[in-house]
């Protein structure tokens, strides 16, 4: 028998923190080849950076491309993917390359094939190279290529391009060929009959209750499945599933312009990729790379964006803020134009949009990249959601940028997760609340609210405007009311939000005299 007095006790409780945002995570939708060990229709969780995709889902597979080149820029997001089988009824898409000789000198040309960045092959022609010659070159060096998406056969000079996947994907693959030796001809013709693409059902059930941050969508893709997933994402009761869906689609500006017309989605980000019809040198999208491996790049930099303490320097343009050179909640409102692309080739002069056709699709919903001013980079243009107009076919602005769906993506997830963390087991009173006792009432969670929009107004955050006229105007519109019948408290916010600086209008007047 142990006696011990005085009984003495210390508890350790947890210490009283905000809680955090989520880090991004992305969901890939795609297709594998047959030979990828992944199963269709199911979810592939945490793909690594150990080239685990070339297994999971073939190595010449549009899913392992997707991947390989969301990794060249990203290594810390986690991805998860649902792969599909090619359909069996589907056909794949060709194109030609038709070359005539012989040369008349020696040269070298290039040759790409959906990617300037993964299949662009070196061609050797010898002076006197007949075209049955060249064509056996491109087809000797296309089949060297263990990551082709696509096979060549080179038959007397016309080497006909096949895409390895069945359906539209094969469409959106740009054949190129610069700098023809002298005497050597060529007509291309276009990636096409690509047809009938995979069933996506269930897709949404799969990942019933899983945030994805970004979610790639093949952009050639019936838009109408990926649509009602995001409209059942946006407000979701005791949850938070938001995130934005990035397709893109290479086409000319008439039907880009009708790809998107029917979308007015918040969620979803169009990018066009303008086509260049030059059979002597190039057809398909101005940008030479594969429309959705453009997609992954723009969620990698995206996601990278989003992830704290990730260095994101190479991507950001502005050097007066020192620490918007590393990832977080706070990038949420930092412009995503001038985003700079370095994986991705320029669009040569005379092969992209003019001014007016820029301003166009962007007035309808389609997101665009190009040549900076230096013309040595392909950045970002304007980023919108292909949100036009309310419920009642009104314009309106709430959505139209990335940066404002993230923004109050942010604002949301920070007020859901620290009033869930908060209130997770209180007493609901409109009387005085008892010291010592886990209680709120209106006015308390008044304070409590008004203490997390500084937060977010505050380093680290950058989300909310603050200072003391819009610290007056948040609290002059937040109306807390309490239901003591059914323990309901409801809420009714406006949040001023910091936004970007888009446009900078100045007067100069020039004077002669200073004098007075």
């Amino acid at each position: 028998m142990i006696i011990s007095q005085p009984d003495v006790t210390f508890n350790i409780v947890p210490a009283q923190r905000d809680v955090s945002n989520t880090e991004p995570k992305v969901l890939i939708i795609g297709q594998k080849v047959s030979a990828g060990t992944a199963t269709t229709g199911a979810v592939v969780e945490n793909i690594g950076n150990d080239n685990e995709w070339d297994t999971l889902f073939g190595k010449t597979s549009h899913l392992a491309s997707m991947i390989r080149q969301f990794r060249r820029i990203n290594e810390v997001t986690r991805i998860d993917v649902v792969p599909y089988d090619d359909a069996g009824a589907g056909v794949a898409a060709t194109g030609t390359l038709a070359l005539t000789g012989p040369s008349t000198a020696a040269g070298t040309m290039y040759v790409t094939i959906g990617s300037n960045y993964d299949h662009k092959y070196t061609i050797i022609v010898a002076s006197g190279a007949s075209a049955t010659t060249i064509g056996a070159a491109i087809e000797a060096a296309v089949t060297a290529d263990t990551f082709a998406q696509f096979t060549a056969s080179s038959t007397t000079g016309t080497v006909t391009i096949t895409s390895k996947h069945k359906g539209t994907l094969g469409n959106q693959i740009a054949l190129k060929v610069t700098d023809m030796p002298a005497g050597v001809g060529l007509t291309i013709t276009t990636m096409a009959s690509g047809a009938t693409n995979p069933t996506i059902s269930g897709l949404e059930a799969l990942i019933d209750g899983q945030r994805y941050t970004t979610i790639v969508y093949p952009g050639t893709y019936a838009t109408a499945t990926i649509d009602t997933i995001l409209d059942g994402r946006l407000n979701v009761t005791n949850k938070v599933l938001d995130g934005v869906a990035i397709l893109t689609k290479a086409d000319s500006n008439a039907n880009l312009l009708t790809w998107v017309a029917t979308l007015n989605q918040p969620l979803l980000v169009a990018f066009g990729n303008p086509l260049v019809a030059d059979a002597g040198r190039f057809v398909g999208g101005a940008i030479a790379e594969i429309s959705d491996n453009i997609s992954a790049q723009v969620a990698a930099i995206r996601s990278l964006r989003l992830t704290t303490n990730a260095n994101i320097s190479r991507y950001v343009t502005g050097n007066s803020g020192p620490k918007d050179q590393f990832g977080g909640p706070h990038t949420a409102s930092l412009p995503f134009f001038n985003t700079p692309f370095s994986y991705l080739p320029l669009i040569k002069q005379g092969d992209g949009l003019t001014r007016a056709q820029i301003e166009a699709l962007q007035l309808k919903g389609v997101s665009l990249l190009g040549n900076n001013i230096a013309g040595n980079s392909i950045i970002a243009g304007e980023v919108v959601t292909t949100y036009l107009t309310d419920v009642a076919g009104n314009a309106d602005t709430s959505f139209k940028y990335i940066e404002h769906v993230d923004t109050s993506s942010q604002i949301r997830e920070y007020f859901y997760n620290n009033a869930r963390a908060q209130y997770g087991q209180t007493r609901l009173t409109d009387g005085a609340l008892i010291p010592g006792h886990n209680m709120a009432n209106a006015d308390v969670i008044k304070a409590y609210l008004t203490g997390l929009y500084l937060d977010l107004a505050s380093e680290g955050y950058v989300l909310t405007r603050s200072g003391e006229a819009n610290m007056k105007y948040f609290k002059a519109n937040l109306v807390v009311t309490l239901d003591l019948s059914l323990g309901k408290v409801t809420v009714d916010m406006i949040v001023p939000i910091v936004v970007q600086l888009r446009t900078l209008l100045a007067t100069i007047r020039v004077a002669f005299n200073t004098n007075g």
